[in-house]
């Protein structure tokens, strides 16, 4: 079973921790910056009674952007919830000089390979008719890209 055809249960036990760990790597090692733990990770609150914006504020927080992570596997597809890409386009409305606003950090566990780009390149491979819409077991809507476009758009 593939998974996105987990439950949410199997799902959330599992999700974020080997690409956060690649991004908290990638950050210190490759770009040379600093960053803060900003996101919400795994809270022991109910958050199905938060405003969409705050469950999905990015996991982190550097000097010229804030950074959601996602990971890939061997499906070679990145998923992003629409709740999600629509609270991430909220927050990428504080952009200013200096501060890009929200960049994705991919890690790809299945090909080891990584790239960071800004929440724009999936707009623009959504203009491309790059990207599909699909729904988790539990009926959650989401947007999906071909891990290699995305990769050749962060390029």
């Amino acid at each position: 079973m593939s998974f996105k055809d987990q439950s949410w249960e199997k799902r959330f036990g599992a999700m974020g921790d080997e690409a956060e760990g690649h991004f908290e790597q990638y950050a210190t090692e490759t770009l040379k910056l600093g960053f803060v733990r900003y996101g919400l990770d795994r809270p022991p609150i109910q958050m199905h009674r938060l405003p969409k914006h705050l469950c999905y504020t990015p996991d982190y927080l550097m000097s010229g952007c804030m950074v959601e992570v996602q990971g890939v596997g061997r499906d070679q597809q990145v998923k992003v919830k629409h709740d999600k890409l629509n609270s991430l386009r909220w927050w990428n409305d504080f952009q200013r000089p200096g501060f890009d606003g929200v960049c994705f950090y991919v890690w790809d566990s299945h090909k080891k390979r990584e790239c960071m780009f800004h929440l724009s390149v999936f707009d623009k491979l959504l203009g491309q008719g790059k990207g599909q819409l699909d729904a988790f077991a539990e009926g959650k809507p989401y947007m999906y890209w071909a891990a290699d476009d995305v990769f050749a758009e962060a390029a």
